[in-house]
């Protein structure tokens, strides 16, 4: 009878050859999809000759799918799967492609073959980071004894410390950096930054491993207004997986900014409209709500020539912006203040929102390609994306009604007291109070650690 490990190398062995099945049925994303199983981080392989065949099959797959350039380093590296300079190759370009999940493998048997070369560690890292795991990072790290002679080491230990909810190494670490920062200081003072806005908000919020607004706070700059309940006990803790957006959810979310602004002190004076259907649908909704005048946010072809003038500006999801609207946002301008309904968590946005309503993995728009469950079939339409007046659908935002449970006086209470605690702040403090200087980069993780569904 073969014992446990035999048995194990018999499922990786026919794991692999499903996905030299695939292939060989002219299904290379299948096939790729089967040695995802066995390659991802932290990887079911074991031996050169596994290594080589997953080398190999990938080169292959490559070909069909990415093109010539990831299946040369991948045949590469199947030429000599000890190879660390061939190993880092390959681990870079799937970053590159964004596999990272594969990359952390692949990077972590080339760490395996030449310990502790700060590339090697470095990229491995970065690979980690965009799986979301930052513990990992942090352990890597500190095996890999470059933190005390690598400022850049040091930064990224700091960094994934936080994203850990560990604040304590990262305030250890972070005299050492300004120290040192050098060229760097834009990276020390992120760092200090976040530590900062950590320290402001620490009495009005829990900053544990369910607290989404809170962290979102302190990584961003940014005031998270809606914590979806769906699932929140089962692994997403406030944010949504794929979700259909509600013109009542639209609603809540200017409610809700409505009490952030007020707590902040800050009254815009107009409401900038995008020129993007669905971020001036709701613009002209914020107006009305707000009672504000609406004005047409304008921009050249390079993103030049916006408005300097103080308002909201008013998206519905930054990631539905085309180029030069993005560089013309991109920017803090005296009394500016962009809101976006709806934020990816998964993917990072171009730049954090001061504001957003909810964070979603895959959203649809009220007024998108929705899904319908017919009741008498039971089977599941598709409607067609609605095409009436932008003002009459920002009308009937206005019109909705929410249900009692939209607006919990507790966590609305809850919002409230987060961003007067922010508004306090400073130096590196909320976005909507800054006045200069370019948008801070939104992370797509936190130490409130989500589920997802890839």
């Amino acid at each position: 009878m073969p014992d446990k490990g035999e048995m194990a190398l018999g499922q990786k062995r026919r794991e692999l050859q499903e996905a030299e099945d695939a292939l060989s049925r002219g299904e290379p994303l299948e096939a790729f999809k089967q040695l995802r199983a066995v390659v991802d981080y932290p990887g079911r392989l074991e031996g050169d000759r596994q290594w080589k065949d997953a080398f190999h099959l990938f080169a292959r797959i490559a070909t069909t799918v990415t093109g010539k350039e990831l299946a040369e380093v991948s045949e590469r590296a199947a030429s000599n799967p000890n190879d660390p300079k061939a190993l880092y190759a390959l681990g870079y370009q799937l970053i590159e492609n964004k596999l990272h999940g594969f990359a952390a493998a692949v990077l972590s048997r080339a760490n395996a073959q030449a310990p502790n070369q700060e590339p090697i560690v470095t990229e491995l890292v970065y690979a980690l980071e965009h799986l979301w795991n930052n513990a990992e990072a942090c352990r890597r790290l500190r095996a890999s004894g470059l933190v005390e002679s690598s400022w850049l080491c040091r930064y990224l230990l700091a960094f994934h410390s936080i994203m850990s909810g560990d604040l304590a190494e990262a305030r250890r670490l972070l005299p050492s950096l300004l120290a040192g920062a050098g060229e760097h200081l834009e990276m020390a003072k992120r760092i200090e930054g976040m530590l900062g806005r950590a320290d402001a908000v620490r009495d009005v919020t829990s900053l544990d491993t369910r607290d989404l607004r809170g962290w979102h706070f302190v990584l961003n700059g940014a005031i998270l207004l809606h914590i979806s309940p769906i699932g929140f006990d089962e692994g997403m803790l406030g944010r949504y997986a794929f979700t259909q957006d509600s013109e009542d959810r639209c609603l809540e979310g200017i409610r809700r900014l409505s009490v952030a602004l007020e707590a902040m002190d800050l009254h815009p004076a107009r409401v900038f409209i995008v020129a993007e259907r669905e971020s001036s649908i709701l613009g002209h909704a914020m107006a009305q709500a707000l009672k504000l005048p609406a004005v047409a946010w304008h921009h050249d072809g390079d993103g030049e020539g916006a408005p300097a003038d103080p308002g909201l500006i008013v998206a519905y999801d930054l990631s539905n912006l085309e180029g030069p609207t993005l560089a013309s946002l991109s920017t803090h301008r005296p009394g500016q203040i962009l809101f976006a309904h709806a934020t990816c968590w998964t993917d990072d946005p171009p730049f954090a929102a001061d504001l957003t309503t909810y964070l979603h993995q895959t959203n649809v728009s009220p007024w998108g390609k929705r899904m319908r469950l017919d009741p008498e079939t039971g089977s599941v339409k598709h409607e067609e994306p609605r095409d009436e007046p932008v003002e009459a659908l920002a009308r009937a935002i206005i019109s909705a009604r929410l249900e009692d449970e939209a607006l919990p006086p507790e966590d609305v209470d809850a919002l409230r007291r987060l961003a007067r605690a922010a508004s306090l702040v400073r130096e590196d403090g909320p976005g909507a109070a800054r006045s200069a200087g370019p948008r801070r980069r939104q992370w797509a993780g936190s130490p409130v650690k989500s589920s997802s569904f890839l």
